[in-house]
């Protein structure tokens, strides 16, 4: 009883303390947006509100890897202002509706980034650019124009102060497209409803998005006195005039228009710009239902508001270095995925057709395969309600999918299946057993199972990109995935075996037995690719033969379209059985040799991967890619916790910089900060569902999780210090904690978790019981 009376006390003590600091200091001032848009994250500094369906902010590319997130800090000029950007992914598409505040003669094109003077591009300087949640500002140098946006959850929000002018513009550029594979824009559309109000509409297509529609709608705060609509194949041009004036509407695959202004000296001329996947009128509703006013202060600091909402969940206290790059990573797991209904509920469903919800929030853009892994488990932490509302999207999305696939790598009703797995399910099966979901359970596993069992197509091995289901008939029949005919045969069999692992927790969960010992059974395929002689998991062909010769190392055989592994190596994705690493264990001979082994990964000779995704090397351990992000942490299967105590730190110090090139490999939406987050907290999900996260090493002092069902989870650590990186203790209220893993139920129930650091290994944690569900068991 006085135990638990000293652990309330203390509670109540840290909250105190605890809002009293949050009360002097705002969690959006430790934030820097800038930390990832450098290197090769593929971040942006846009202003958005968490999880806004736009991020309004300029692009300096329109081709090329690190034109993904529109911005990169190393451009010297950009080209405009668009309202929708992927963050930290490696996959390029958006960049729509680019709008660019001119002075004097108008320029039609944008010329190039080595020769801005070109076109309608302007230099900039860091030294006149700021950024924080949900604001954005540069001075465009070329005309002297101060621009600055912020938005709401659907809505961009621009502010242009001009120069006195009779010459000066606001550019529409319907052409401009952030292009990955095929992109182009298929038609546009512009129709000038009066000399402040514009709606139109954009479709493109893509590898990434085949068909997307995007309608738009524009108020400006002052009169334009002219329009100049501009098609590049001259169907707008006459005899006596370069562009016909006053257009009311026009179609056309390309289009730009002009909105001219007269300006007096530091004039503001205010536009906002709404999106919809639906109507022109719908996204007119939104604009006019989200800001009915012209008040920018007033939007700007609704949108600061909503992101100290979000931040607040997690406060913690270390270094000022830790500080910020923790801030940075919790602030980009409040991005993706993005809203994707108007304010009236409509959507465009994977059909293409119109669709309305009623009682959740409907989402777009699932990076699975790298998420799956930490940002979906840091959800249901600090976002339990958003959780369940996403699986109810998932549901939606097979609903409207002709193929009635659960999400895999989708955005903007479309469905690209660039990427390997069905994470669909382990993202669902975890909300299920921590209790959020609140559909019928029988229905949804249902839903789980007709994904798990398509049969795909017969061959995928030659084609340019991941086609559906990665002919998932051989898994079914063959329990492997043959490499002669699926394209990285191994990977798509050891992540398929897990995803079959989470069918069977749920229906464990739900009492399903039958199901229950089929997927058990599926999930042991690993197996089927595994080679005793080399000790690795080893690509197979259809005659059941392994391919010769093997490298471990290599990442590629002479033919890109046919390797065996995804972004990874024989090496790398050895660790990928997370539902039953004690399995693995027997395989690779015990504990002890499966220590020797990932000895052996941490100090390999570093070497080239020659693949971009693949980056941040210890040995051929590679955090700049997510296969190997729960592998540091498996020291603590086999004994030897305080390796793993000590890998957290190094990866901490060498792979995350609180500066623009921050990220040692793209963000991936969320997921290189969401292993920040939990490792910063002490703990990590190696196995993404079922609510068993392992022990690490904090890199805090002191953190307070606000969470959502009132209660309040505290971390705090004794012997905070640089050199203080072995865990010599643990309490967990209150009381000796000698685990290497943690409950969910432990996290949302409310507690304190209270380390005990040294600058030596301990032998803490050698007397741990098993991990749960890491023995290819669900109970």
């Amino acid at each position: 009883m006085k135990k638990s009376m000293y652990a309330s006390l203390l509670i109540l003590l840290i909250v105190f303390n605890h809002l009293t600091a949050y009360s002097q200091n705002k969690l959006t001032d430790k934030v820097n947006v800038f930390i990832g848009t450098g290197g090769h994250g593929h971040t942006f500094p846009h202003a958005m509100v968490p999880f806004g369906a736009v991020a309004v902010g300029p692009d300096w590319e329109t081709q090329g890897w690190d034109a993904a997130g529109g911005y990169h800090y190393d451009a010297k000029n950009i080209l405009g202002f668009s309202q929708v950007h992927l963050s930290g992914t490696g996959l390029i598409e958006g960049g729509d509706l680019l709008l660019m505040p001119t002075v004097g003669k108008i320029k039609v094109d944008p010329g190039t980034h080595e020769n801005p003077d070109a076109g309608y591009r302007s230099r900039f300087s860091h030294t006149d650019e700021k950024a924080t949640p949900g604001y954005y500002q540069v001075r465009l140098l070329d005309d002297n124009i101060n621009a600055e946006m912020t938005a709401t959850e659907r809505v961009g929000f621009h502010k242009y102060t001009f120069p006195k002018s009779d010459k000066s513009h606001v550019l529409l550029d319907l052409v401009h497209h952030i292009k990955g594979g095929g992109s182009g824009v298929k038609q546009a559309y512009i129709q000038i409803k009066d000399t402040q109000t514009v709606t139109g509409y954009r479709v493109t297509s893509s590898v990434w998005a085949a068909n997307r529609q995007l309608y738009f709608a524009i108020k400006f705060s002052k009169p334009f006195i002219s329009n100049v609509i501009y098609d590049p194949r001259g169907l707008v041009f006459n005899k006596k005039k370069k562009f016909l004036w006053d257009m009311v509407d026009y179609s056309a695959p390309k289009i730009k228009t002009f909105f001219n202004f007269k300006t007096e000296e530091n004039e503001e001329i205010m536009v906002k710009i709404a999106i919809s996947s639906v109507s022109m009128k719908n996204a007119l509703e939104n604009l006019e239902t989200e800001i009915p006013h012209w008040n920018f202060t007033k939007i700007k600091k609704e949108a600061s508001q909503k992101w100290e909402q979000q931040l607040h969940k997690i406060v913690v206290k270390a270094t000022p270095d830790i500080e910020a790059k923790f801030y940075a990573a919790l602030y980009h797991n409040n991005i993706h995925p993005t809203i994707n209904h108007d304010v009236n509920g409509e959507y465009r469903g994977m059909d293409q057709e119109v669709h309305k919800t009623k009682d959740f929030t409907h989402y777009t853009m699932f990076s699975l395969w790298d998420t799956f892994r930490a940002a979906h488990p840091l959800f249901t932490i600090i976002h339990p309600e958003r959780t369940k509302d996403i699986v109810s999207t998932m549901l939606n999305f097979q609903k409207e999918n002709p193929r009635k696939m659960l999400p895999m790598w989708s955005m903007y009703q479309n469905e690209n299946t660039c990427m390997i797995g069905l994470h669909a399910l382990p993202v669902i099966a975890d909300a299920y057993s921590k209790g959020l979901i609140k559909e019928d359970a029988k229905d949804l596993l249902k839903s789980m199972v007709i994904s798990a069992n398509q049969p795909g197509i017969d061959s995928t091995a030659h084609r340019n990109i991941y086609p559906s289901y990665y002919g998932q008939q051989h898994y079914l029949k063959k329990g492997y995935h043959p490499n002669d005919l699926v394209r990285t045969g191994v990977s798509v069999t050891l992540e398929h075996a897990y995803d079959d692992w989470a069918v069977a927790l749920f229906s464990d969960k739900l009492g399903d037995k039958k199901t229950t010992d089929t997927f058990l059974k599926r999930a042991q395929s690993f197996n089927n690719v595994w080679d005793a002689n080399s000790k690795f998991f080893r690509a197979k062909l259809n005659n059941e033969k392994f391919i010769e010769p093997f490298n471990p190392r290599a990442y590629h055989r002479e033919d890109f379209h046919d390797r065996d592994y995804t972004e990874g190596n024989a090496w790398q994705y050895l660790w990928f059985v997370p539902h039953d690493v004690y399995g693995l264990a027997d395989l690779l001979g015990g504990k002890k040799a499966m220590s020797k082994k990932l000895d052996k990964l941490f100090t390999l000779p570093e070497q080239d991967s020659k693949v971009g995704d693949v980056s941040g090397f210890i040995g051929d351990y590679a955090h700049g890619n997510e296969p190997c992000h729960h592998v540091a942490y498996l020291y603590n299967y086999v004994g030897q916790s305080h390796k793993t105590q000590k890998l957290i730190h190094q990866i901490d110090k060498e792979f995350y910089k609180a500066a623009p090139d921050g990220y040692i490999g793209n963000e991936d939406a969320g997921q290189m900060s969401a292993w920040y987050v939990f490792s910063a907290l002490g703990f990590y999900p190696v196995n993404p569902a079922g609510g068993i996260y392992v022990f690490g090493s904090p890199l805090v002092e002191e953190a307070t999780l606000n969470l959502e069902n009132g209660k309040i989870f505290s971390v705090r650590v004794k012997n905070y210090g640089d050199k203080n990186i072995y865990i010599k203790s643990v309490q967990l209220n209150g009381q000796p904690y000698n685990e290497v893993w943690v409950k969910h139920e432990d996290i949302v129930r409310g507690g304190i978790l209270e380390f005990t650091m040294c600058a030596k290994p301990t032998k803490w944690g050698k007397k741990s019981k098993p991990v749960p569900y890491a023995n290819g068991k669900v109970n």
